[in-house]
Formats: structure tokens, C-alpha cells, sequence
């Protein structure tokens, strides 16, 4: 019987093992499930805040960057961001990145300081939204912490071989490049990383007769009177050995008078024809540039630059000196507004950022509003007592500098802080009786350049005191 006992005893606590032993199982395969799913999806959530983390440190660089390159380009508001020609913009009320959507907000503290929040925002699962915020102040410091260009002075210049005029100037990364109107050699590379010892580096002949130039990345972008070439592309990726990349020909003769490059699109400006005088070109390969679309202006475009959406052109329209193009579709360019300024004398140099507009119509210097966009608006004038050559921003947007015809003042400096009301800041005489026909400004070094009509000194170097 305690045999039999035993036994049976065995055969039922062997059951219960069984039944012990599953249940145990299955907790351990539901934990172990449970487990590897709970951290897929933390690795995910992990993956997904790291990501978030890098755009919205992303979005604070970006708008530092806008800092850096003036502060009047960091408008209070929610914005998005987006790249144009290698250049952060702010754009709409956010950006979406896959799945992750940012907002930067731009709130004032004081006059020269503002709080910058980047926020990133992603769908976590069905029932939760993840985010990260970060903050950061930025301040107005170039306001505060360089010299006074109320008294700006000729710093140095170099005497270019012939007496052909310096035209036209673009400076980018210790580099001012150069073009003239004719002569052998006719575009030049200075080296301007000692401002008041300029050295020439590189140099070419190119055909025709140029006549504006613009310089993005590895590349400078030549505006020509060239009949089969109004379009020239130098490689300038070795300074010191420039090289003709591709070139673009339009349809018929007109010359072409000013060109800007924003992202893959070169803009081209032209002398009214039986032609349109506005052309979108393609260069996203150097080598080989084509026309996407064209304008017909109905006047000669002397300059044009390109902020957001819109191209704004310089005129010799009597009626809208300047012209708005929507080039939202670069193959379909549309004009959508204008600007009649007073008088039937041409606008023939535009600059401008998201701010506004700095116009020059014959001896008068205009800032325009684009508060709307499609609808530019006189904000200030300011005469300058001679032809406005070429126009150039710095400091924030908070200056701008003029080359000019003037006898006794080629290079003048005029404060736009308060856009309605530009002030004459300085003005430096040149030796004789010359001009300035190019101007540019280089943020890092604080100097301007100019191109110059003097036969001693075609190019230029101007510095505040």
C-alpha cells in the first residue's frame, strides 16, 4: 500500500510540475517577448530623440549663422528654415525633416539681444508626440565690438598692369575676385587675408567684355557682353590657377548686364531686345549651363538680386525702375510687382536682404520695404551727390557701402539701422578724379573692396578707424 501510495503521489505532484513549469515558461517567454519589444521600442524612441536633438542644434547654428551675417536677419516670429545657395533662410512657420517637424522662434529680450527656441517634434507612437527644446541667447555683437567705419579710410590698393578700369568685385573667403570691362588680363584673384597687403594670385583673360560678376562655392559666375557667351563660369578652386568651366549663350545680342546665383540657378539681368531680358539658367553642372526660363521686362535689366521667392531688377523701365519676378518656378518666371520710383532716370544697382531693399537711381540712394513682398514700398532716400555705381551691405544690414562717381568722395558709408532714414556715416576721397565702379564688403575681416577707375589703383581696400 505505501508503495502504491507513493506512486500516485508522484504521478499527481508530476502534473502539477507540468502545469507549474508551463505557467513559469510562459512568463518567461511573455517577459522575454516583452522585453525585446519594450527595447526595440526604446532603442527607437532613443534613435528618434537623438535625431531630434541634432536638427534642433541644427536650427540654433542656423540661426547664428543668419546672426553672423547681420542681425536684421533674425526677425522676431516663428519660422521654418531652408538652404538657398548654400544659405540658411527663414522660411514659413516650420520645416519637416521625415518624420520630424521644427519650429524656430525668434523673441526680442532688448535692442541687441534675442532668445532663440529650436524646437523639433516627432510622432512617438499613436498616443504620444515626443519633443526637444533647446534655447539659446544671441547677441548683436558686431553693434558693440568693431571699429567705426564713421571714419573710414583708403588701407591699401594695387595697380593692375594697363589702364584698363576695375569694374565690378566679389570677396568671399580671403579672396576678392575682380573683373574688368577690357584689358589683358581682365578678371583677377587677390589674396586679402592681410587687408593692407593685398597680393595678386591668379588671373585670366576671358572674351568678351565683362560686366558684373558673382562668386558662390567653388565657382565665379561672369556677366558678359559677349554675344556667344553672356554667361561665363571660372573655376576657382585653385586661386591661383582660375579656369573657364563652361559658358551659356543666349538668344540674341543683348548684352548681358548683371547676374546673381542662388542654389542651381544663375539669374541673368540684360539690355532690352527684341529678346527677354530675363533669364533663369541652370548650373547645377558647371559645364554645361542651359535656360530653363525667360521674362520679357520691356526694359533693360541692369542688376537683380534674388531673397525668398521673388527676384527684384534694377530697371530702365521709366515706370517701374523695379521689377518683381516670382521665381518660385524657375522655368516659368512671372512679374507680379513693381516699384515706380520719382523721375524717368534708371534704377541701375538693387542689393537687399529679407529687410528690404538699398536701390541707387542715378544720385539718389533709395531703401525700399518689402514688408509685402510683391508690393516694395520707398521706406528712405538719401542723395548722394553723384552717380550710385554699385551698392554693398554689411554689418548687419545695418550699413551700406557705395561705390560712386563722386569727385571728392568715390567711397561712401551710409547707416540704413533705421531703414527710413539713411544717414551719410563717411565718405574717402581717392587721389584725382576717378570713381568707384564695384563695391563689396567681407564680413570676417570688416573691410570694404572696391573696383576702381583710377589707373594706379584699380582695386581697393577701404577700413574703418
Amino acid at each position: 500500500m505505501r508503495r502504491g501510495w507513493l506512486v500516485t503521489n508522484r504521478r499527481a505532484f508530476s502534473t502539477v510540475e507540468v502545469i507549474i513549469a508551463s505557467s513559469v515558461f510562459a512568463m518567461m517567454v511573455t517577459t522575454f517577448v516583452g522585453a525585446i519589444l519594450y527595447g526595440q521600442e526604446a532603442f527607437a524612441l532613443g534613435g528618434n530623440r537623438a535625431r531630434a536633438a541634432m536638427l534642433a542644434e541644427e536650427g540654433l547654428e542656423a540661426v547664428r549663422n543668419l546672426r553672423d551675417a547681420g542681425f536684421g536677419n533674425i526677425p522676431d516670429g516663428t519660422f521654418g528654415l531652408v538652404t538657398s545657395g548654400g544659405t540658411w533662410l527663414l522660411t514659413g512657420t516650420q520645416d519637416v525633416t521625415g518624420l520630424f517637424t521644427r519650429y524656430i522662434n525668434i523673441t526680442s529680450i532688448d535692442a541687441k539681444r534675442k532668445l532663440i527656441t529650436s524646437t523639433v517634434t516627432w510622432p512617438q507612437n499613436a498616443q504620444r508626440t515626443g519633443s526637444v527644446i533647446l534655447m539659446t541667447r544671441l547677441t548683436n555683437w558686431i553693434a558693440t565690438s568693431l571699429a567705426n567705419w564713421a571714419n573710414a579710410f583708403q588701407q591699401a590698393s594695387l595697380d593692375v598692369p594697363g589702364n584698363n578700369d576695375g569694374w565690378k568685385i566679389q570677396v568671399q573667403n580671403n579672396y576678392a575676385y575682380v573683373i574688368r570691362s577690357s584689358g589683358t588680363p581682365n578678371f583677377l584673384i587677390y589674396n586679402v587675408t592681410t587687408p593692407a597687403a593685398p597680393v595678386l594670385v591668379g588671373s585670366m583673360t576671358l572674351n568678351g567684355n565683362p560686366s558684373a560678376i558673382a562668386v558662390s562655392g567653388g565657382y565665379a559666375y561672369v556677366a558678359n557682353q559677349s554675344n556667344t557667351q553672356e554667361l561665363q563660369i571660372i573655376n576657382i578652386s585653385n586661386p591661383s590657377a582660375p579656369a573657364l568651366a563652361g559658358t551659356f549663350n543666349a538668344f540674341g545680342n543683348a548684352n548681358a548686364n548683371g547676374v546673381f546665383v542662388s542654389g542651381s540657378y544663375a539669374y541673368l539681368a540684360r539690355s532690352s531686345s527684341n529678346q527677354d531680358e530675363f533669364i533663369v539658367v541652370n548650373i547645377a553642372t558647371p559645364a554645361a549651363p542651359f535656360q530653363v526660363g525667360t521674362l520679357n521686362l520691356n526694359a533693360t535689366g541692369y542688376e537683380t538680386v534674388v531673397i525668398g521667392n521673388y527676384a527684384y531688377v534694377a530697371s530702365g523701365s521709366d515706370t517701374q525702375e523695379v521689377q518683381v519676378v516670382n521665381v518660385t518656378n524657375p522655368a516659368a518666371p512671372a512679374l507680379v510687382g513693381s516699384l515706380n520710383l520719382p523721375g524717368t532716370v534708371d534704377a541701375t544697382t538693387v542689393v537687399g536682404s529679407s529687410s528690404g531693399l538699398v536701390v541707387g537711381q542715378g544720385n539718389t540712394l533709395y531703401t525700399v520695404s518689402l514688408s509685402n513682398p510683391i508690393v516694395p514700398t520707398i521706406a528712405g532716400t538719401l542723395g548722394i551727390g553723384g552717380q550710385v555705381n554699385d551698392i554693398a551691405l554689411g554689418r548687419g544690414n545695418t550699413y551700406a557701402f557705395l561705390g560712386t562717381s563722386v569727385a571728392t568722395g568715390e567711397f561712401q558709408v551710409v547707416d540704413i539701422s533705421t531703414f527710413a532714414s539713411p544717414i551719410l556715416l563717411s565718405t574717402v576721397n581717392m587721389a584725382g578724379t576717378t570713381a568707384i565702379n564695384g563695391v563689396a564688403y567681407d564680413q570676417t575681416q570688416d573691410r570694404a573692396y572696391g573696383a576702381s577707375a583710377s589707373n594706379a589703383e584699380e582695386f581697393v581696400i577701404f577700413s574703418p578707424q
